[in-house]
């Protein structure tokens, strides 16, 4: 029987060992080409480190002005849509979580349909929308789209529904408003709730690409993922700076990632426990 289990255990980590380089490899290929001068970038057959390291590419991206722009555009749509996303989530999962209401679940099974339906199929009436009311080539119309999140909706909904009904009870009969029980007992015990949808709202927000594409007509309101476009000419194509580019792109994904990793480990554990 050990031996099975052993066998079984090594087969497992052999596996999970495999699937970890393959997931990983592209992005070590992305940052070693990045570091690669531009005649072995294009060298056959190709080297997996940099024979000659060079921080070129990087340095002219740090001193482009316009690059840096469209970073700031993505980092305050990502941002400011991350927020008030996670937040209008937070407020209608409480109410389709704790309110009874006429219509509620007819209500929350139409925001459950919405979640399947992809982005492309409302994204001509949502920019006829944005034109009607002069949103075109604006921060409100790049974060218009993100603001509602019918995922979202349902994940807090979920997490505030094992919140204890005695708690907002007990917080009835001390007096506490509705706003009150919301900021002082929904908002303190949805804390890991809160940041995961948080990360998975800016991963969204920060890698968009149809809907910027659509809604910009100038420059200088291109997103990150519009800009680095840029570097794809006619008939060539600049693998180092692309490369480079989207190395710096991630970073901010990777390092929201790793301050709040904490909360992200101790809400699959509570997901666990409570599944």
């Amino acid at each position: 029987f050990r031996a099975q289990q052993r066998l079984s255990n090594t087969i497992t980590h052999l596996i999970l060992a495999v699937a970890s380089v393959v997931i990983i490899f592209p992005f070590f290929w992305m940052i070693s080409t990045s570091l690669k001068p531009d005649a072995e970038i294009l060298r056959i057959p190709p080297t997996l480190l940099p024979i000659k390291w060079n921080r070129g590419f990087y340095q002219e991206l740090l001193q482009d002005t316009v690059f840096l722009r469209f970073f700031l555009n993505s980092l305050i749509v990502a941002a400011t849509g991350t927020i008030i996303s996670t937040f209008n989530s937070l407020i209608a999962g409480f109410v389709f979580a704790k309110f009874r209401f006429r219509g509620r679940n007819i209500l929350f099974f139409l925001i459950l349909v919405t979640i399947m339906v992809p982005f492309q199929c409302y994204m001509i009436p949502l920019y006829v929308l944005a034109v009607r009311f002069s949103l075109v080539d604006t921060y409100v119309g790049l974060i218009f789209p993100i603001i509602v999140s019918s995922f979202g909706i349902f994940f807090m909904r979920q997490n505030i529904q094992t919140i204890p009904d005695s708690l907002l009870e007990a917080a009835k009969i001390d007096g506490a408003s509705v706003w009150a029980t919301f900021f002082r007992i929904i908002t303190p015990l949805s804390v890991s709730a809160i940041v995961i949808l948080a990360i998975f709202q800016f991963m969204i927000a920060w890698g968009d690409f149809i809907w910027p594409l659509v809604i910009t007509n100038s420059q200088k309101m291109f997103v990150l993922e519009l800009g680095l476009s840029r570097f794809i000419g006619e008939f060539s194509v600049d693998y180092g700076m692309i490369m480079a580019g989207a190395t710096l792109a991630i970073l901010p994904v990777v390092v929201v990632f790793l301050v709040f990793r904490r909360y992200v480990i101790e809400g699959m554990t509570l997901s666990g426990i409570k599944g």
